[in-house]
């Protein structure tokens, strides 16, 4: 599991706890977690213009955690 934080056009922050997060074709941020056999299952689905930046908790240089920033455009996925 993995922690992101999503910052909201409403200005709002949502803390999500999620397998994967990405960004689709459509630039719908969705967030997924894999059940015991293996099945993906949506947990949340953002349209694009709901998000405003995407970001995964990690470690940085010297073993602090950090909010790490994710691509602001195109399809990805981050684990």
């Amino acid at each position: 599991m993995a922690l992101f934080m999503l910052q909201l056009a409403d200005g709002a922050d949502a803390v999500i706890e999620a397998d994967a997060a990405g960004c689709t074709a459509t630039g719908e941020i969705v967030l997924e977690r894999t059940d015991h056999n293996g099945r993906v299952e949506r947990v949340r689905a953002y349209p694009a213009h709901a998000v405003m930046a995407v970001f995964r908790r990690g470690p940085v240089e010297g073993g602090d955690c950090t909010w790490l920033p994710q691509p602001s455009d195109g399809v990805w996925w981050c684990y």
